[in-house]
C-alpha cells in the first residue's frame, strides 16, 4: 500500500433552503441544519479514497504494535497519533473531528472484542473426563476413577496417558505388579522430572508408601512410612532425597542418614536415595520442598493446645517467637531452611512496593524459585486485598533476599485483578486463572518473548480451571466441564 501524499480535494456543494412560506421560520432553520449535516457527511464520504489510505496505515500500525508486544494503552496512544495525518488529505476542521471520532470508535471496538473472537491457540476437546499432570511433551497423565456416593472415598480405576498429537487415543499405563484392589487407593499423583509419583494408603489408613513410575517400567517403592504419612511432594527426584519431619527428636535434625531413617520411621528406601529427618518445630504450618532445602510457613501463637492427662487444653505458649539469624524475632512469616533445618533467610510476603499473595505460591519444576501472584503499591488489588494482577519470583539460592516482578498481567493499576492457580514450566512460562466480571480467564506469560496474553475465556458458571503447562511450553491443558482440553499455540500473531 502506498503512503499518503499531500493533496487537497476541492468540493462544491449546493444547499437549497425551503421556499414554503407556510412553514414557521424556525422550521426553515431546522431544515437548513439538517441539509448542512447531510452535506458534511457527504463531504466525508467523497474522501473515501484518501481516507482508505489513512485507515490502512492506521491498521498496519495497530497490528505491528501488537506484534511488538505493546500494551493496549501504548497501542491506543499510537492510534491517537494517526490523527496527525489528517491534514495530509486536506479535510476541514469539522471533518477532522468526525474522522478522529471514527478512528477512535474503530480502535475501541476492535480492542474490546472478546479474546475468543480470534484465538491464537488451537483448542482440542479430548472428551476425556479427569485431571492429571504433564510427564513430558507427549504424555499427559490422566487419573480416572469414580466416587460411588457423596462423602465416599474416591476410587482410582487406573492411570492413563494422552498424547496431545493424538488426543482421542487414551492409553492405559501398566501398573503391574500392583493389584487392582491396591490401585484403587492411589492418591496425590504428581509429575516430577520425567517421573510419576503417587502414594498408596495401607488398609488401616495409618501408613502409606510412595511409588515412582516411569512409563514402560513397573512402579517401584521410593519409601514407606511405618507410622504416619508422607506425601510425594516430600520426594526430590532430581536430587534423590526424601525430606521427613518428626516431633520425637530434640536436635534440629538427625545426626546421620542411618539415624534419619529410624527417627522418621521410614522403611524400604529406594537405592540411591537419602533421607533428611528434621525436627518439626512448633509453629511450622506449611512447607514447600526446594533444591537442598524447603520453604516453611511459620506462625507463633500465644496459646497452644496440649494433652494433659488424656485431655486437650489450651495453655499459654511458653516458647518465645522464633529468633532469626539477624537477631530479630518472627511471629509470622515464611522461611527458607537448609537440609540441616537452619534458617537461611526469611521470604518476606510484604516487600514494599510489593505485596505477595501467599496462597498462590508455587515452586518451579527445577525447585530453585518460588512464584506467586503479587500487587504493587497503587494497584487496585492493594486496596481491595485481592490476589493481584502481577507475577513475582523469588530465587531460593540462599543468596537472594527479594522478590522480583516477572510480568504484569493487568493492563492498568486500576484493573481489579486476582490471579489464582499459577503453574510454571521448565522454561519459565507461567499460566494463571483469573475470576473477573462474571468470567473465568486463562492468562499465559511466555518467558522467551515476555509476552502476556489471554488464552481462554468462559462464563463464570462454566467449569474452567486447572491450567497446566507442558514442560517446555508448546502445549497447555485446562479442564472444562471436568473434561481435558489441550491448547496449542499457533505461533501466529497479527
Amino acid at each position: 500500500m502506498s503512503e499518503l501524499n499531500d493533496a487537497t480535494y476541492a468540493l462544491n456543494v449546493w444547499l437549497k433552503s425551503s421556499d414554503s412560506s407556510a412553514q414557521p421560520r424556525a422550521t426553515n432553520y431546522a431544515n437548513v441544519g439538517v441539509a448542512q449535516g447531510i452535506a458534511l457527511v457527504t463531504r466525508v464520504a467523497m474522501d473515501l479514497g484518501a481516507l482508505a489510505q489513512l485507515f490502512n496505515k492506521y491498521w498496519r500500525d495497530w497490528g505491528s504494535a501488537a506484534a511488538e508486544g505493546m500494551s493496549l494503552r501504548e497501542r491506543s496512544e499510537r492510534m491517537h497519533g494517526r490523527v496527525r495525518d489528517l491534514p495530509k488529505i486536506g479535510l476541514s476542521q469539522q471533518r477532522h473531528v468526525i474522522v478522529f471520532l471514527l478512528v477512535l470508535v474503530g480502535g475501541l471496538f476492535c480492542s474490546g472484542l472478546p479474546a475468543d473472537a480470534k484465538s491464537d491457540y488451537d483448542i482440542i476437546n479430548t472428551g476425556i473426563k479427569g485431571g492429571g499432570c504433564w510427564y513430558d511433551e507427549s504424555h499427559f497423565i490422566v487419573i480416572r476413577g469414580q466416587q460411588s456416593a457423596p462423602g465416599q472415598e474416591f476410587e482410582v480405576e487406573g492411570l492413563y496417558y494422552l498424547d496431545p498429537n493424538h488426543p482421542k487415543d487414551l492409553k492405559r499405563i501398566d501398573l503391574s505388579p500392583l493389584e487392582p484392589s491396591i490401585q484403587r487407593h492411589i492418591r496425590d499423583v504428581t509429575c516430577q522430572d520425567h517421573t510419576i509419583l503417587f502414594h498408596i494408603l495401607t488398609s488401616d489408613k495409618k501408613r502409606n508408601t510412595i511409588y515412582s513410575l516411569n512409563i514402560g517400567r513397573p512402579p517401584a517403592v521410593v519409601v514407606a512410612k511405618q507410622e504416619g504419612f508422607i506425601l510425594p511432594q516430600s520426594v526430590n527426584v532430581k536430587e534423590r532425597y526424601v525430606l521427613g519431619v518428626t516431633n520425637t527428636i530434640s536436635e534440629p535434625h538427625s545426626p546421620n542418614a542411618e539415624q534419619a531413617v529410624k527417627d522418621c520411621n521410614f522403611a524400604n528406601l529406594m537405592e540411591g536415595y537419602r533421607v533428611f529427618c528434621l525436627r518439626h518445630d512448633r509453629g511450622i504450618k506449611r512447607t514447600w520442598s526446594v533444591n537442598n532445602g524447603f520453604v516453611a510457613q511459620y506462625i507463633w501463637e500465644e496459646t497452644i493446645r496440649v494433652n494433659k492427662n488424656g485431655q486437650y487444653q489450651w495453655v499459654p505458649n511458653q516458647e518465645p517467637p522464633l529468633k532469626l539469624p539477624d537477631g530479630s524475632k518472627l511471629k509470622q512469616g515464611y522461611l527458607l531452611r537448609d537440609l540441616e533445618n537452619r534458617v537461611v533467610t526469611q521470604v518476606k510476603m510484604e516487600q514494599p512496593p510489593y505485596r505477595i499473595d501467599r496462597i498462590t505460591t508455587t515452586i518451579n519444576p527445577q525447585g530453585d524459585a518460588l512464584y506467586a501472584a503479587c500487587s504493587k503499591a497503587g494497584d487496585h488489588s492493594i486496596r481491595q486485598l485481592t490476589g493481584g494482577g502481577r507475577i513475582c519470583r523469588f530465587a531460593v539460592d540462599g543468596v537472594n533476599r527479594e522478590w522480583t516482578e516477572v510480568a504484569a498481567v493487568q493492563q492498568s493499576p486500576q484493573d481489579p485483578f486476582s490471579l489464582q492457580h499459577l503453574d510454571v514450566n521448565r522454561v519459565g512460562d507461567v499460566v494463571a486463572l483469573q475470576f473477573r466480571h462474571g468470567a473465568r480467564i486463562v492468562w499465559k506469560y511466555t518467558a522467551a518473548t515476555h509476552r502476556v496474553e489471554k488464552v481462554r475465556q468462559a462464563p463464570s458458571n462454566a467449569d474452567l480451571g486447572s491450567p497446566r503447562l507442558s514442560p517446555t511450553g508448546p502445549w497447555m491443558s485446562v479442564s472444562e466441564q471436568q473434561t481435558v482440553h489441550f491448547l496449542q499455540d499457533k505461533g501466529v500473531r497479527p
